[in-house]
């Protein structure tokens, strides 16, 4: 797991994953601007697009589209597609928040120009 190429910050709230007509409920246990790593029982599917909506608390989420590319006794992890400016930038103030390399999230913002919508 050392090749990532994007900060991963530890991050846990409920999240939820939609796939067809399937919702998983879980929490996220990290995440960076390109991926993340939800904890669950359920089986989710991989290498199949899905909706995940990170609930940040009782009034603010964020959605992306993404991909199950691993899964593991606790949970799987997801490439991220694509998602709005504002579910990006929430995505990038918590990454932001939770390292101390904000340089390092500037080049990587920029690498994830092409996936905001």
């Amino acid at each position: 797991m050392n090749n990532r190429n994007f900060t991963r910050v530890n991050y846990s709230v409920g999240a939820s994953v939609h796939f067809g007509s399937d919702v998983v409920m879980c929490n996220t246990a990290n995440l960076s601007i390109h991926g993340m790593y939800l904890n669950t029982e359920q089986d989710l599917p991989l290498n199949i697009p899905v909706h995940v909506t990170v609930h940040k608390s009782n009034h603010t989420s964020f959605m992306v589209q993404a991909e199950i590319v691993r899964k593991d006794a606790n949970g799987a992890g997801l490439l991220i597609h694509d998602l709005s400016a504002h579910s990006f930038a929430q995505l990038r103030d918590i990454v932001s928040e939770n390292s101390t390399d904000y340089g390092e999230i500037v080049k990587e913002t920029l690498s994830m120009l092409a996936c905001i919508h």
